[in-house]
């Protein structure tokens, strides 16, 4: 993983209803389960509706964050999203989406060579010029991470085999 960023994804704990965004950065750990915990991950499998898994990908750049846990949404569906993204950008030279249950809006633009344009536009406005292979690099390896630990955790609960293949297809444009 890439020292200039960090990315996490983690899941929701089902039984802890999320009702009050301010509460939710300073208690991250009562609503949410990191995707790399596996034996906690596990405790939830009888909770878990694997056809809408909420959750939320943190992302920061240095100290900056891109993206937090206050912009939780449908986690496998938005890591998918991130992907499509990805791809457009390396096909066209840029991509976007919106979240798959939220009015958040995504906008990656190669701006040259090296650098790529982030752009989150939610209750608050995020921009960031990021260097654009670590960060391709980052998100790629943090979709793998949760993509493989989910049918690691719930084989045959859930089936991510095209998201990982794309992942490996990408990783092999990208290199």
């Amino acid at each position: 993983m890439n020292e200039l960023f960090y990315v996490n994804t983690l899941i929701n704990k089902p039984d802890r209803e999320i009702s009050d965004l301010s509460l939710l950065k300073s208690n991250v750990d009562d609503y949410f389960v990191q995707i790399t915990n596996t034996n906690e991950v596990l405790d939830l499998e009888s909770l878990l509706d694997f056809d809408y898994l909420n959750g939320a990908i943190t992302l920061k750049y240095y100290e900056q964050v891109l993206l937090d846990v206050t912009l939780w949404d449908l986690v496998d569906q938005l890591w998918a999203y991130f992907l499509n993204v990805i791809e457009s950008l390396l096909n066209t030279g840029e991509g976007e989406t919106y979240f798959p249950d939220q009015p958040v809006k995504l906008h990656l633009k190669s701006i040259s060579e090296d650098l790529v344009l982030y752009e989150l536009e939610a209750n608050v406005q995020i921009k960031a010029v990021l260097p654009k292979n670590e960060f391709i690099e980052t998100m790629l390896e943090g979709a793998y991470v949760f993509f493989r630990n989910m049918e690691e955790c719930f084989n045959g609960r859930c089936n991510y085999q095209y998201e990982l293949e794309k992942i490996e297809t990408l990783r092999g444009i990208f290199l």
